[in-house]
């Protein structure tokens, strides 16, 4: 097949190139699942362990090895004060991407001001769920060319494009996953802690390079 190929480009070299692309990414993707879940529940056990509580580095370090994210330690304190702690912890981990913690107030505030708005995370859940069923659809239709077309150059190319629709459709549905959390979850675990208020994100736009210059456009 790749013989074929390369008689098609007339020159051997782009096929090494194009396989060195896609190894890199691939490459990382098997590594990072190379330290399976088994190995983590073992770390996490270890260092439960020597348990220290009142360490702050000892609980954040023991919460990034089961949970995957580096949560504020006084976050974590006060969901482990919750009934259902673990999978509060859980939720959060998992959207914790989109949100922040100011180190200084203690306040709980959107990564992008445009998530604060629940409308607009709904609408954001849509657009990714329908991204995912195009994405979906387009690496089926890919793949089926790609098998139609055999040992061929445009085949080649259509499995190529399958397997970027298929990391695609699932970054899509990663994304819509996060923002129904954010809908459901978020609210539900952090109804006691406290927020950065609307007054601030308004400001904060309001501040931004792109509002004054759009407002020195409207003055002239």
């Amino acid at each position: 097949m790749f013989s074929e190929i390369s008689k098609a480009l007339g020159s051997p070299w782009p096929i090494p190139m194009v396989l060195v692309v896609i190894a890199a990414p691939l490459a990382k993707g098997l590594f990072g699942l190379h330290r399976s879940r088994a190995q983590d529940r073992k770390d996490f056990l270890e260092l439960w362990a020597k348990a220290d509580t009142a360490d702050d580095l000892w609980l954040q370090v023991a919460v990034r090895h089961v949970y995957g994210e580096n949560l504020p330690v006084p976050l974590i304190r006060q969901l482990l004060l919750h009934p259902q702690a673990a999978r509060a912890l859980v939720d959060l981990a998992f959207v914790w991407p989109l949100l922040d913690m100011d180190e200084v107030s203690g306040e709980i505030r959107w990564r992008k001001p445009r998530h604060f708005s629940s409308s607009a995370r709904r609408i954001e859940r849509a657009v990714d769920f329908v991204a995912y069923g195009v994405f979906g659809l387009c690496m089926f239709g890919y793949a089926f060319m790609g098998h139609v077309s055999g040992k061929s150059l445009l085949g080649f190319f259509c499995w190529i494009l399958a397997l970027q629709s298929a990391f695609f459709a699932f970054t899509s549905l990663r994304s819509a996953e996060q923002m129904s959390d954010t809908l459901e979850a978020v609210p539900r675990w952090t109804a006691k802690l406290r927020w950065k208020p609307v007054s601030e994100y308004k400001s904060t736009a309001a501040s931004s390079p792109r509002s004054r210059k759009s407002e020195a456009r409207r003055k002239r």
